[in-house]
């Protein structure tokens, strides 16, 4: 992998860090010349209008054998039938598009919409948990275990099983302290193992859950083969409660940060939608989508990428574009028209985006209601990161507030139990 001269080497905090990161580049261009964190040489797409470009460019895809071969190797992506290289996030069309489509038609929004009541039993047994303390740390009691057990809900994970899959899901996404090949192609081996015996089991005993509906889904001779109910279900686990996780603790952060914010949210829920929406521009969960090539020559916002090149996209960068957002550095939970690429975009719009939207409303409400007097714990300068340049996770959010009785009707020893049993 040969580095041009001009790229711009780039450490793991800058990829979070717009202002920073555009400082380091040098200019406001939307496409850039730059060398990744993990060595690899790649162009690193900023813009918004150019992130929504190159995602909707049939030319650029995610086979990295079709555009760059030999690369399947460097990404621990060697064998076809291995798990994680069969669902939506690896697929180009036309498998894109037939994945999507029945996957789709198994994760209704009527599907997510159902779940609200049982998240928010969820977030107030969490709660619960430690609210008559008067301080807790909020990843590892709430952000953490509130998508882990909703996302294990509903695929029919047992409780039992959550918290090992919790800990190969974190290697996998790039929230882990490793980022040995080793030990990632161990984690993806271990989900397939794992999903193997899990769709054997929902084939004999079918239930209300994803796995069940992947297995019975089919559109006129169409349906998923079991290695692609394994993969879209590993996709599902493995990447569906990280956005959630870096929405809610991110999310909770920026509020703390801005208390004229936070102030105004807790006066008037009417904008709860409207606040979700501009705290995944403002920090968002994830800090950089690579592993694109372009299957031949192409360009981006005029910039000429050459076939086989590695593209790699900036929503942070793209989240805070001077030229798509008034004022992009101003938290504003009352701005209209967020065009943020928080979720992607095109086909590649992230379909877990309705869970982590509804688990975001529910986990800010609650914490409104249930938590008077929030503050942190510890200068915001003291918080860290976990170094990934993948995805944005705090590795802990102390706070304090005043303590209050559990509420009425919650078990708190059950719901803890459910969320992180294992």
């Amino acid at each position: 992998m040969t580095v041009h001269p001009d790229a711009v080497v780039l450490e793991t905090a800058l990829l979070a860090d717009p202002p920073a990161l555009r400082a380091r580049l040098g200019s406001d261009a939307p496409v850039h010349r730059v060398v990744l964190p993990d060595g690899m040489p790649s162009w690193l797409v900023t813009g918004n209008d150019a992130i929504r470009q190159a995602l909707n460019d049939p030319r650029i895809v995610r086979d990295a054998a079709a555009a760059a071969p030999g690369l399947r190797e460097h990404l621990g992506l060697a064998s076809d039938d291995f798990v994680l290289t069969r669902h939506m996030l690896f697929a180009d069309p036309p498998d894109h598009t037939r994945l999507r489509r029945l996957v789709s038609r198994a994760f209704t929004a009527r599907r997510i919409e159902r779940l609200r009541p049982r998240v928010t039993e969820l977030a107030h047994g969490l709660i619960d948990a430690f609210a008559g303390r008067g301080r807790a740390d909020l990843v590892a009691s709430l952000a953490l275990p509130l998508p882990v057990a909703v996302i294990s809900e509903l695929l029919g994970v047992p409780a039992a099983d959550r918290a090992r899959f919790e800990r190969r899901a974190e290697i996998i996404t790039g929230a882990g302290t490793s980022s040995d090949a080793a030990e990632l192609a161990a984690a993806g081996q271990w989900f397939d193992c794992y999903l193997i015996d899990l769709v054997e089991r929902r084939r004999r005993e079918p239930g209300d859950d994803m796995i069940s509906a992947m297995l019975a889904v089919q559109e006129q001779d169409d349906r998923l083969t079991d290695v692609e109910v394994r993969s879209n279900a590993f996709l599902l686990l493995a990447a569906g409660f990280e956005t959630s996780v870096n929405l809610i603790a991110n999310g909770v952060l920026a509020l703390l940060r801005h208390p004229g914010q936070l102030a105004g949210l807790r006066a008037d829920r009417g904008l709860m939608r409207s606040a979700v929406e501009e705290l995944l521009r403002y920090d968002s969960p994830v800090s950089s989508i690579t592993y694109r090539f372009a299957r031949e020559r192409t360009s981006i916002a005029g910039t000429v990428i050459e076939a086989g090149e590695h593209i790699a996209l900036s929503p942070p960068c793209g989240n805070h574009d001077t030229a798509k957002f008034t004022a992009p550095e101003r938290l504003d939970l009352r701005r209209r028209g967020n065009a943020h690429v928080g979720f992607g975009h095109g086909i590649h719009f992230c379909l877990g985006a309705p869970l982590a939207r509804l688990e975001g409303e529910v986990v800010f409400g609650a914490v409104l209601d249930r938590l008077p007097g929030l503050a942190l714990a510890v200068p915001a300068e003291e918080l860290t990161w976990k170094e990934t340049f993948i995805v944005h996770r705090l590795d802990s959010l102390p706070v304090t507030f005043t303590p209050a009785r559990p509420a009425s009707g919650h078990r708190p020893e059950a719901a803890l139990h459910d969320a992180v049993s294992g």
